[in-house]
Protein backbone atom coordinates (compact mmCIF):
# COMPACT_ATOMS: atom_id res chain seq x y z
CA UNK A 1 0.00 0.00 0.00
CA UNK A 2 1.39 4.07 -0.70
CA UNK A 3 0.00 7.20 -0.15
CA UNK A 4 0.91 10.77 -1.27
CA UNK A 5 1.73 13.77 0.01
CA UNK A 6 2.70 17.29 -0.60
CA UNK A 7 6.04 19.25 0.01
CA UNK A 8 6.23 23.18 -0.29
CA UNK A 9 9.51 23.30 -1.85
CA UNK A 10 11.18 25.49 -4.25
CA UNK A 11 14.68 23.52 -4.69
CA UNK A 12 13.66 20.11 -4.03
CA UNK A 13 15.79 19.51 -1.32
CA UNK A 14 14.53 21.77 1.75
CA UNK A 15 11.10 22.49 2.80
CA UNK A 16 11.13 26.48 1.90
CA UNK A 17 7.29 27.15 1.18
CA UNK A 18 4.91 28.51 4.10
CA UNK A 19 1.46 27.29 3.12
CA UNK A 20 -0.57 30.59 2.06
CA UNK A 21 2.05 31.65 0.35
CA UNK A 22 3.72 28.93 -1.36
CA UNK A 23 4.12 28.62 -4.77
CA UNK A 24 5.55 25.20 -5.53
CA UNK A 25 4.80 22.02 -4.23
CA UNK A 26 6.15 18.30 -4.73
CA UNK A 27 3.64 15.28 -5.07
CA UNK A 28 5.70 12.58 -3.73
CA UNK A 29 4.40 8.89 -3.13
CA UNK A 30 5.59 6.67 -0.64
CA UNK A 31 4.89 2.89 -0.37
CA UNK A 32 4.19 1.98 2.99
CA UNK A 33 5.96 -1.67 2.75
CA UNK A 34 9.48 -0.67 1.03
CA UNK A 35 9.39 2.89 1.84
CA UNK A 36 10.22 3.73 -1.64
CA UNK A 37 9.52 7.25 -2.37
CA UNK A 38 8.75 8.10 -5.88
CA UNK A 39 8.28 11.84 -7.36
CA UNK A 40 4.84 11.98 -9.16
CA UNK A 41 4.86 15.51 -10.17
CA UNK A 42 4.42 19.23 -8.51
CA UNK A 43 1.79 21.71 -8.13
CA UNK A 44 3.37 25.33 -9.32
CA UNK A 45 1.08 28.14 -8.16
CA UNK A 46 0.27 31.63 -9.35
CA UNK A 47 -0.35 34.53 -7.31
CA UNK A 48 -2.11 37.10 -8.63
CA UNK A 49 -0.56 40.77 -7.14
CA UNK A 50 -3.70 41.53 -5.19
CA UNK A 51 -3.27 38.44 -3.26
CA UNK A 52 -0.47 40.26 -1.08
CA UNK A 53 0.13 38.10 1.91
CA UNK A 54 -0.59 34.84 -0.10
CA UNK A 55 -4.13 34.19 2.41
CA UNK A 56 -7.01 34.54 -0.22
CA UNK A 57 -9.75 31.95 0.65
CA UNK A 58 -10.07 30.91 -2.95
CA UNK A 59 -6.44 30.45 -3.81
CA UNK A 60 -6.27 28.45 -0.42
CA UNK A 61 -8.98 26.34 -1.57
CA UNK A 62 -7.66 25.97 -5.20
CA UNK A 63 -4.41 24.53 -3.75
CA UNK A 64 -6.33 22.18 -1.04
CA UNK A 65 -8.34 20.92 -4.39
CA UNK A 66 -5.63 20.62 -5.89
CA UNK A 67 -4.17 18.24 -3.44
CA UNK A 68 -7.15 16.10 -3.39
CA UNK A 69 -6.63 15.27 -6.99
CA UNK A 70 -3.26 14.14 -6.45
CA UNK A 71 -5.06 12.06 -3.64
CA UNK A 72 -2.80 13.50 -1.37
CA UNK A 73 -3.24 12.37 2.54
CA UNK A 74 -0.59 14.63 4.13
CA UNK A 75 0.94 17.85 3.67
CA UNK A 76 4.67 19.39 4.36
CA UNK A 77 5.17 23.17 4.75
CA UNK A 78 7.45 25.43 6.64
CA UNK A 79 4.90 27.32 8.41
CA UNK A 80 0.88 27.85 8.04
CA UNK A 81 -1.86 29.76 9.42
CA UNK A 82 -4.50 28.72 11.77
CA UNK A 83 -7.24 29.72 9.64
CA UNK A 84 -5.13 27.76 6.39
CA UNK A 85 -4.75 24.83 8.63
CA UNK A 86 -8.22 24.48 9.80
CA UNK A 87 -8.77 23.88 5.65
CA UNK A 88 -6.82 21.84 4.80
CA UNK A 89 -7.46 19.35 7.94
CA UNK A 90 -11.24 19.64 7.63
CA UNK A 91 -10.71 18.25 4.03
CA UNK A 92 -9.10 15.39 5.37
CA UNK A 93 -5.65 16.41 5.14
CA UNK A 94 -2.71 16.51 7.60
CA UNK A 95 -0.35 19.12 8.20
CA UNK A 96 3.02 18.33 9.19
CA UNK A 97 4.80 22.12 9.82
CA UNK A 98 8.79 21.14 9.32
CA UNK A 99 11.78 23.25 8.78
CA UNK A 100 15.30 21.69 7.16
CA UNK A 101 15.68 19.05 4.46
CA UNK A 102 13.06 17.12 3.08
CA UNK A 103 15.24 14.01 3.47
CA UNK A 104 14.67 14.48 7.74
CA UNK A 105 10.89 15.99 7.22
CA UNK A 106 10.16 12.49 4.87
CA UNK A 107 11.66 10.42 8.03
CA UNK A 108 9.07 12.12 10.45
CA UNK A 109 6.47 11.43 8.42
CA UNK A 110 7.08 7.84 7.39
CA UNK A 111 7.29 6.81 11.18
CA UNK A 112 4.21 8.57 11.85
CA UNK A 113 2.46 6.31 9.03
CA UNK A 114 4.27 3.19 9.63
CA UNK A 115 1.83 3.06 12.79
CA UNK A 116 -0.81 3.55 11.12
CA UNK A 117 -3.21 1.12 9.10
CA UNK A 118 -4.20 2.08 5.74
Amino acid sequence: MSYRIAIGTIDGVEVTEHFGQGKSFQILEIDQQSDEIRLLGSIEVVHSEHCGSGHDENLIQEKIQAFLDWNVIAVIVKQIGPRSERMVTKNGIEVLVFSGKIADGLDKIKKFYKRRIF
